[in-house]
């Protein structure tokens, strides 16, 4: 039987209170505050981009350095996954199960889609040995320009990204 979102959610919100606990950490409200928006956010986000959503929910907001803080602390417990897309600014990502893929990333409008494609998953084991490694784990990601902003020359990406700074879209 598959368990239900709220489960889901809770075994995660548990997850990141244990982590705490072992790391000698207090639970506060605002770190459980955090970690929940980001359990049920399926978006690639910065800092910046997590504080604007979170002080439009919580009253009062939560402060940039307590988000950046926490965010740390899910990179360090395995919760969260960090990129530098080298757009100026690390974005993260949960991934429920750790399911892999890669990412393609859009230099004009920063636009992220994220892609498996077994042909490149087949090929990366041969490439290692072939090079003398044994592959551990990998992180692929492609840099283009999406058609949208060639085609039409404009790309609903890029507007909502300069409309709403820090925001990102997926």
């Amino acid at each position: 039987m598959q368990p239900t979102p709220a489960s889901d959610l809770q075994n995660r919100l548990d997850r990141f209170e244990t982590y705490l606990k072992k790391s000698d950490m207090k639970i506060t409200r605002q770190r459980m505050q955090v970690a929940e928006h980001i359990f049920c956010s399926s978006n690639h986000f910065t800092v910046e981009s997590l504080a604007d959503e979170l002080k439009h929910k919580y009253r009062p907001g939560i402060s940039r350095a307590t988000i950046y803080r926490i965010v740390s602390l899910m990179v360090e417990a395995g919760m969260l996954t960090e990129h530098n897309f080298g757009q100026n600014s690390r974005r993260y990502e949960f991934i429920p199960g750790q399911k892999h893929h890669d990412h393609i990333i859009c230099l004009d409008c920063g636009r992220i889609d994220e892609f498996v494609d077994s042909e490149i998953e087949k090929l990366q084991p041969k490439i290692a040995k072939k090079h003398g490694f044994t592959l551990e784990d990998h992180s692929l990601n492609l840099y283009g320009r999406c058609v949208e902003l060639a085609r039409k020359n404009r790309c609903p990406h890029h507007d909502a990204a300069v409309q709403t700074p820090g925001a990102q879209m997926v």
